[in-house]
């Protein structure tokens, strides 16, 4: 799936959301037979801000959610992948809270997963699961996570352990 819409907050900031085709290539071939076997579409979930840089606030975050997951459910064989940003600095972030010690990219899953978990209870959704992947390298740790439906799970699982195994060494 390829699409993407702009949302701008009332403060002037604006955001891009781009879903495309995941590039499942880098998965082993019997993980990429089982998604083409079972029909299933694994998109990329991109967020880039195009203006401003204030922190994102809540109601611009619901917007982006709300249309992601309107997406989500127009597409029953839709499994989306977020790969958490450790290169932009997150605009304002108190270094004194609680979180301070955290990598901005670990920030991001703890951020995306609350955001996640409080869209899925408001909107009284159930049989959707998000799976974060963390890989532990030296001196380095990336955070990913899958969006599939509960029937989607085995696929999830097998990406999951294929990523661990193949780029957690």
């Amino acid at each position: 799936m390829n699409y993407s819409f702009s949302i701008s907050s009332r403060n002037g900031d604006e955001y891009r959301i781009m879903l495309f085709d995941a590039d499942i290539s880098l998965l082993a071939d019997t993980v990429q037979k089982s998604i083409t076997e079972q029909g299933v579409d694994i998109s990329e979930i991109m967020i880039d801000r195009l203006r401003g840089g204030e922190s994102t606030r809540p109601e611009v975050l619901h917007a982006i959610t709300g249309r992601i997951a309107d997406l989500f459910a127009e597409n029953e064989n839709l499994i989306l992948y977020y790969s958490c940003d450790d290169l932009n600095p997150i605009p304002s972030r108190n270094m004194k809270s609680a979180n301070s010690e955290l990598s901005v990219q670990e920030y991001r899953s703890i951020l995306f997963s609350h955001i996640f978990d409080s869209y899925m209870d408001s909107h009284q959704v159930s049989g959707i699961t998000n799976t974060p992947i963390i890989i532990d390298g030296e001196g380095y740790t990336q955070f990913m996570h899958l969006i599939a439906r509960d029937r989607h799970q085995a696929i999830v699982d097998l990406i999951k352990d294929d990523v661990i195994d193949g780029w957690g060494k």
